[in-house]
């Protein structure tokens, strides 16, 4: 049984090749694809700036599939779940080894092993280690849950990373009733903070530099939108937020991916408050800092990579339990599998929110 998988050939150009389609070893699970969407990493990694996905690994790490084949030993979910051939499920697209410092330490989305298999290039076995593929391998240290009935592929598409990581982020920076909570950055991530912070009971303000995105956070739960194009330089942005929020943003959750982006949320966090750290994940890109203001502030970074296995379970049940929300609607243009270059474009543009890619009609 063969299948196709899209690899980075060299930063800027992605090439399709066809590999055969292994059993899944022990505990692991070889799942067919039904979507994927182009999340913001997927333009960094595109580019070349991703420490261990590099040209000759695959791409692609937010989707949904069904069950193709179950290693030996898996017959449920990681809530208990049976499973079986067919069955429609979302994994997480990193491992958590349990035999690192970090693993150890209680922080397995930290695992030093997190990207074994996606760091792999596609030239080894398994192969199709991405979402931008027929098929996607999970191994044994993955957490993989059953998608309900209830819920659409479209709108489960985003859980295992848009949806679980800023699910991660809003309890990594406590928030809580009554609070207002910023999000920098309207895409498919500042749409899903809109709706789980609102839902914790805090008063979301979303900013965001391309204003057309901020409707779609408002339809969300965002109650204010911040159009951030209206100032001239960092200190404006700065400013228009603070103003905003009478300069006292409890929470400020950077989503941007823009090394100025994490210097603006810090000065736009109030004294006491916390800045939590997401969209800035590609090293070796710099800005300014001032660590004497930031001391006095007594403000807290607190930096939001991944997350544990068992947020990805949250994410899909509160899909579930706010059907009042299109989340299916969340992804806003869907691309053919033989097209995904146009689908990394128009996400690299930001002409949509979430670029979804249909890779098995059928299912």
């Amino acid at each position: 049984m063969r299948g196709t998988t899209v690899v980075l050939a060299e930063p800027g150009r992605i090439d399709y090749q066809e590999f055969e389609a292994v059993a899944p070893p022990p505990g692991g699970i070889l799942m067919r694809m039904v979507r994927a969407n182009v999340c913001g990493s997927e333009i960094h990694i595109l580019k070349g700036h991703h420490p261990l996905v590099r040209p000759g690994c695959v791409l692609g790490h937010e989707g949904v599939g069904v069950v193709e084949a179950l290693g030996d030993g898996v017959d449920s979910d990681f809530t208990g779940a049976p499973l079986a051939v067919g069955d429609r499920i979302v994994a997480t697209y990193f491992q958590a080894c349990r035999r690192c410092p970090e693993c150890n330490n209680g922080t397995p989305h930290i695992c030093r092993n997190a990207y074994t298999l996606w760091g792999t290039p596609a030239a080894e076995a398994p192969h199709f280690n991405g979402t931008f593929g027929t098929f996607c391998a999970i191994g044994p240290n993955q957490a993989v849950f059953k998608v309900p009935d209830s819920v659409t592929s479209t709108a489960v598409s985003s859980a295992n990373c848009a949806l679980s990581q800023v699910y991660f982020g809003c309890e990594l920076g406590e928030v809580s009733l009554g609070q207002k909570v910023v999000v920098l950055g309207a895409g498919g991530l500042g749409v899903c903070a809109s709706a789980v912070a609102s839902r914790m009971g805090a008063e979301v303000f979303v900013a965001e530099m391309a204003p057309a995105r901020l409707d779609k956070a408002l339809e969300f739960g965002a109650h204010h939108g911040i159009d951030l194009s209206q100032a001239e330089d960092s200190a404006g942005r700065v400013e228009l937020i603070r103003e905003a929020t009478a300069g006292s943003a409890d929470v400020v959750i950077d989503l941007t991916g823009v090394p100025d982006g994490f210097t603006e949320a810090v000065r736009s966090t109030r004294a006491g408050g916390i800045m939590v750290s997401i969209g800035n994940i590609s090293p070796n890109r710099f800005t300014e800092f001032d660590p004497g203001l930031f001391t006095r502030s007594g403000a807290q970074i607190r930096a939001a990579i991944r997350y544990p296995g068992a947020t990805l379970g949250r994410a899909v049940r509160f899909i579930a339990d706010t059907p009042e929300l299109d989340w299916g609607h969340l992804v806003d243009k869907d691309f053919a599998f033989d097209d995904i270059g146009s689908a990394l474009e128009a996400a690299e543009s930001r002409s949509v929110t979430r670029a979804g890619i249909v890779i098995d009609p059928s299912l």
